[in-house]
């Protein structure tokens, strides 16, 4: 490689990295650009570093605060969330635009509030922060305890599934080390004190074996009836549409 080649590629900026947004974020962005009467082309979107690094600096200075406010808001977070943010940027001595945050939080909420949200919040898994006004909160409750409920009764069957898994896997393991104790206890190479040792490690192998088989067993009823109960659940739910 020859010195201006050399020269060139340590110059070269990195490409940026790819930015996903989220179907809010863009939306939010949308009304940004309609409301500029062509004065814009485009906006930058600051990205909050996340982990115990926190925000950069460069993020809280060029930060929309009510696009984060917004962006929080339809994801169900607290109006308290604007505490670590306030915490994280003063460590760079930038104070976050708190009336723009909570301007955009307020109408984040209102999507997340509506009632057609309230089934996927729940069923999501996510827990809920109270942040839906009194006048939304009763339909979306409602919708969320039904989708949190469906969630309860699915995660139910996948743990007993994840718990099967994992006695089948260590079974096979023991298996395995079975085998190769089978072999070693026959081979010429093989002293009389180490096979007193095989022959009583095969004995715990095969009590462990044994409990495993017993729990599998137990789980694999367990599983029948949660199963059941999270058909009679769906079966419930497809009667009130």
């Amino acid at each position: 490689m020859t010195e201006t080649q050399t020269s060139s590629s340590r110059s070269r900026r990195e490409r940026p990295k790819v930015l996903r947004l989220t179907e809010a974020a863009a939306a939010r962005i949308h009304e940004i650009l309609d409301k500029s009467d062509g004065r814009y082309i485009g906006v930058r979107v600051g990205v909050k570093n996340g982990g115990c690094a926190g925000m950069s600096q460069q993020a809280c200075l060029s930060s929309d605060w009510r696009t984060v406010g917004f962006e929080d808001g339809t994801q169900g977070r607290s109006e308290g969330n604007i505490a670590n943010y306030q915490r994280q940027c003063a460590e760079h001595g930038v104070q976050p635009n708190l009336d723009a945050y909570r301007e955009g939080h307020a109408q984040g909420v209102e999507v997340y509030c509506r009632a057609g949200n309230g089934f996927e919040a729940g069923h999501s898994g996510a827990v809920y922060q109270g942040v839906c006004p009194k006048n939304l909160e009763p339909e979306f409750l409602a919708n969320y305890n039904s989708g949190r409920r469906l969630y309860e009764f699915e995660s139910a069957v996948r743990n007993i599934d994840a718990q099967i898994a994992s006695n089948n896997y260590e079974q096979e393991r023991i298996r395995g080390e079975l085998t190769s104790i089978a072999a070693a206890m026959i081979s010429k190479d093989t002293k009389p004190e180490d096979r007193v040792l095989m022959v009583s490690r095969s004995a715990e192998l095969g009590r462990r074996y044994g409990e495993l088989t017993n729990a599998t067993q137990s789980l694999t009823a367990e599983r029948a009836v949660k199963d059941r109960e999270l058909h009679d659940y769906q079966q419930t739910m497809s009667a009130r549409l």
